[in-house]
């Protein structure tokens, strides 16, 4: 793959504008999207952050034709920045996207050659609830960025709970 042309989708803890900038990615290399075909959920068992309770999910998508997630598409990634968040998303496979799945919030057109992490198969838990500060995180970074972007964060965003799942709440 040709890092360089190609653009990479995060809907988790890289939502947040801190969490960007730590990678050397200021907001002015970054589009808001939303992504069909997939649904965001807190099913992933952690490869980084550790947690001996019940409160150890993080995020991961999962494939589903009737739902779509919200998410910050990074423009055009750099090599050295690929690397490093190869490293950070340990527990994830790369996937690249089928052309027309992502569509940009401010005028509706369709993103082109662009990848996201899928968690590696075997790495979810429908038992687990999300990691409270991971939790936390992502919500606080979603809320930081326009009032349609938070809101659509909430209603694409679910969790684990013992009689399945269910949507997220700010609460």
């Amino acid at each position: 793959m040709k890092s360089s042309s190609y653009n990479q989708i995060v809907y988790g803890s890289l939502l947040h504008p801190k969490e960007l900038r730590s990678h050397g990615i200021s907001m002015d290399m970054v589009e808001f999207v939303r992504v069909k075909g997939y649904k965001r959920i807190f099913n992933q068992e952690p490869s980084r952050r550790r947690a001996d309770t019940i409160n150890r999910a993080v995020l991961n998508i999962e494939k589903d034709d009737d739902s779509w997630f919200n998410a910050i598409l990074i423009k055009n990634i750099s090599e050295n920045s690929l690397k490093e968040l190869e490293e950070r998303e340990i527990g994830y496979d790369r996937l690249n996207l089928r052309n027309g799945l992502v569509q940009y919030y401010k005028d509706d057109t369709i993103a082109q050659n662009c990848f996201v992490y899928i968690g590696k198969n075997g790495k979810q838990n429908s038992k687990i609830l999300p990691n409270i500060d991971y939790f936390k995180l992502c919500l606080n970074g979603a809320k930081s960025h326009f009032d349609r972007f938070y809101i659509d964060y909430l209603s694409t965003t679910y969790q684990n709970n013992l009689e399945g799942i269910e949507l997220i709440s700010d609460t």
